[in-house]
């Protein structure tokens, strides 16, 4: 049913999405919702005024879908928050929309494909890990050979780290690099073989405006040691000194340029080896987990409707209050099992601690190196000081109790596809 708060106005094209948050923000700007998914679930209908089944990887079967519903009406935008629909938002923007704004389908190709990220910042004489794409094992190994090991190896088009590794011998390589060409293929083909860039990583979100790229947060992130790289959590303040920062800012600006970033938000990767900074990944969407709301608690402003205002072309909203630190801690194992803990009610205020467990008590938990494991959930605290984060953390995980009990002899679930779990 339409919300006669909306009756008139210009209709949103939403491809897939499972937040409510996507969806409100919309309609709190006055606008339709049109929801296109391949399935679109049933929790999500109250939330939309319309929805359209449609196979979301035929693109033209998409436009048609969307042209039925609509009628004579165009779409005001088409939005994602959803990283493998980017190039298929920006199509379809350019398409249907009569001034289509935000991310063009260069730019959301440059993004999505890990090999074109890295061949336009490397052209554009930006720092990158050394790089090669193999579209067999034998290219990967040869690749490796060039570059020197340690190397890692990614899909061109994953995303949230899946089919990520490092390794550190031709063995290593030739079982990961078989295991992801032995996967289901993604619409890119091939595997990313890359310099191993041995230092801190960075979480840089950022929002740009005509062409000016402002930083909203820059986070510290821990992460568990190769392998494999599972998110243990980030940190705010980050711990760079101002030159750094300066350094790194300027940075955002350059890579994201050069890749057409004009008019968008981004979340990048970036880690700082012995020479310096290099960009390590380039996403044209927020963060995911919760580190949406751990970049609106330090800058004030919520990526969400950030990007929902500059794909309608509207003003940004002021920035709200702030928070001078702040923590995200990832729920993981060290042992495998099955895992007991008490619920926690959320506290009421703007910087209550948040806690999120993604599976019930009584499921099955694997350690977070393990080739099903990973992250579980994640614990977000605020404070005015690192001392105050540390205190709030131990609270939350003292209310929680989160055990392990049970664990010899189990296994993973046989619905848990997952290499491992991780988030952002």
């Amino acid at each position: 049913m339409t919300d006669p708060s909306t009756k008139g106005a210009g209709t949103v094209v939403v491809l897939g999405g499972r937040s409510e948050r996507e969806f409100r923000v919309v309609r709190d700007l006055g606008h339709r919702v049109v929801l296109v998914d391949a399935q679109v679930p049933w929790h999500c209908m109250p939330w939309v005024d319309a929805h359209v089944d449609v196979d979301l990887d035929d693109r033209d079967a998409v436009a048609e879908a969307i042209r039925a519903e609509l009628g004579d009406e165009a779409p005001v935008a088409v939005l994602t928050h959803t990283e493998p629909r980017l190039p298929l938002m920006a199509y379809l923007n350019g398409l249907l929309v009569e001034s289509p704004r935000g991310l063009d389908e260069t730019a959301a190709a440059n993004c999505r494909d890990k090999w074109r990220t890295r061949t336009v910042l490397s052209e554009a004489g930006l720092p990158v890990p050394r790089f090669s794409l193999a579209t067999t094992v034998e290219e990967a190994v040869a690749a490796a050979e060039d570059i020197g090991y340690p190397v890692v190896i990614k899909p061109r088009d994953g995303a949230g780290a899946f089919g990520v590794r490092c390794c550190r011998d031709e063995g290593e390589l030739r079982a990961a690099v078989a295991s992801l060409f032995g996967a289901p293929a993604g619409p890119l083909a091939g595997a990313l073989v890359e310099e191993y860039v041995d230092g801190p990583e960075f979480s840089v979100q950022t929002l740009t405006q005509d062409s000016r790229t402002g930083v909203l947060s820059v986070f510290r992130q821990r992460m568990t040691p190769p392998p494999v790289f599972v998110e243990l959590g980030y940190e705010h303040p980050s711990g760079l000194a101002p030159a750094e920062r300066d350094e790194l800012d300027a940075l955002m600006g350059r890579a994201l340029g050069a890749l057409g970033l004009d008019d968008w938000i981004s979340h990048t990767q970036v880690r700082r080896g012995p020479d310096g900074f290099r960009v390590i990944e380039v996403n044209a969407r927020r963060p995911g987990g919760r580190l949406v709301e751990m970049t609106t608690a330090v800058s004030g402003l919520d990526m969400t409707e950030a990007v929902t205002r500059q794909a309608l072309g509207l003003p940004q909203s002021e920035a709200g209050a702030t928070v001078p630190y702040a923590r995200y801690a990832s729920i993981v194992f060290d042992t495998s099992g099955t895992l007991l803990y008490d619920d926690v009610e959320r506290e009421p205020g703007p910087f209550a601690p948040l806690v999120e467990v993604e599976i019930e008590p009584g499921e099955t938990v694997l350690p977070k190196d393990h080739a099903n494991g990973g992250v579980y959930g994640r614990i977000l605290v605020y404070g005015e000081s690192a001392e105050e984060l540390d205190a709030a953390e131990r609270r939350v995980r003292e209310a929680l109790s989160l055990q392990v009990v049970f664990g010899d002899g189990l296994g993973p679930a046989e619905t848990d596809s997952r290499e491992f779990k991780s988030c952002c």
